[in-house]
């Protein structure tokens, strides 16, 4: 059984004890693995999931939302209905990446590029990633 290990001064992740898991077993944990990260309020963090690109979806508390990388949008979160919500705490980079300046409980939720289709490797599909942001006081 292995297990999955946050490393704490990065947004990088190891799996603990691979030796003992079969490769088909390896692969689905490096192709859909869910990376989770547990930030204080005021935190920043660089969300890096949707570089390359054409936007980072999330569902927060707030709901789903989307910010687009291009076009009128760009870099602003737009709510379900189409209205902005405010996206003074984002900065969106040229290849996609976004700065979570300050973190705050409102922030918490799963983030994903968008679209964000399975991953398929042959006849077998995987689920996508996703990250999950936690945000404590």
């Amino acid at each position: 059984m292995s297990t999955v290990v946050k490393c704490p001064q990065s947004n990088l992740m190891m799996i603990e004890g691979v030796d003992n898991v079969p490769f088909s077993i390896r692969l689905f944990h490096a192709l859909a693995i869910n990376r989770t990260y547990e930030c204080l309020t005021g935190q920043s963090f660089l969300i890096r999931e949707a570089e390359n690109a054409n936007a980072l979806a999330r569902t927060v508390a707030a709901g789903p939302q989307k910010m687009e990388f291009s076009g009128r949008n760009r870099g602003k979160w737009v709510d379900q209905n189409g209205r902005v919500v405010s996206s003074e705490n984002f900065r969106l980079f040229q290849n996609g990446s976004v700065l979570l300046k300050h973190a705050r409980p409102s922030d918490a939720g799963t983030y994903q590029k968008d679209p964000n289709p399975m991953i398929r490797i042959g006849d077998m599909g995987y689920a996508p990633p996703i990250l999950i942001i936690q945000v404590q006081n």
